[in-house]
């Protein structure tokens, strides 16, 4: 699912990342975004869903070169409940009680 969204990021080695992009999958603890440059695990980042204008925190927990080599597909787990970040009504997990 293509969800527009601002990623932003302050790396330990004071670069900064504030790229528009979009997400490839959303799930209910996470999603994959593209991104043009390569993060490493276990960065944090803010990730702004640009149809709702919230924010979240999420830490990078996978990074694979796309196929087209032209940018990082990043998997990112969120740090908070996501509630209804995504705007999407997911179904009840099927352990969940």
């Amino acid at each position: 699912m293509s969800i527009p969204v601002q990623v932003h990021l302050a790396g330990p080695d004071g670069n900064r990342l504030d790229e528009e992009t979009h997400t490839g999958v959303v799930g209910v603890q996470g999603a994959m975004v593209r991104l043009s440059r390569r993060l490493e695990i276990g960065a944090e980042l803010g990730v702004t869903n640009r149809f709702s204008q919230r924010t979240a925190r999420f830490r990078v927990v996978w990074v694979k070169a796309s196929e087209e080599g032209e940018h990082w597909e990043t998997g990112i787990e969120c740090l908070e409940p996501l509630g209804d970040f995504w705007g999407v009504r997911f179904p009840p997990r099927p352990d969940a009680h």
